[in-house]
């Protein structure tokens, strides 16, 4: 009961606003990718450089902002290696049974990245799992 108080709490100060604001835009970013392509790299990893060279940075945000990143680099890694492979089987003709599974991963991708901006804007824990596994791994 208490975690929750001190939750919205947090939630209603404007510092509580800004970490979540920042957070959820990490995360949801990756739907600027039918306009910007790759580029939507560049919001979770700013938003990650800039917080950690505050002077008080705030570790949500870093962690969500790292997490957003590093999942949105996978996506397009896993994507395009499968729409390479795909696009060579295409001459075999096999390739085009390929595509709707590409094109269903990658959208799939972007409505989870959706989601965690939604979980973390509503103050609740979020993780991709392998993704944040990964990173705590090899980066923290």
């Amino acid at each position: 009961m208490a975690d929750v108080q001190k939750r919205e709490k947090t939630k209603t100060s404007a510092e509580g606003r800004d970490t979540a604001l920042l957070s959820a835009i990490a995360h949801a970013s990756i739907v600027a990718v039918f306009i910007m392509g790759p580029l939507t790299l560049i919001v979770p990893l700013v938003i990650w450089l800039s917080e950690r060279n505050r002077p008080k940075p705030t570790g949500d945000v870093i962690f969500h902002a790292r997490q957003a990143f590093f999942f949105q680099a996978a996506v397009y890694i896993v994507t395009l290696a499968a729409g390479l492979v795909a696009g060579l089987l295409t001459l075999i003709f096999i390739g085009l049974l390929l595509i709707p599974f590409v094109l269903a991963f990658f959208l799939g991708a972007v409505i989870y990245g959706v989601y965690g901006g939604v979980q973390v804007w509503q103050g609740r824990p979020f993780r991709y799992r392998h993704v944040t596994d990964f990173i705590e791994k090899n980066f923290h």
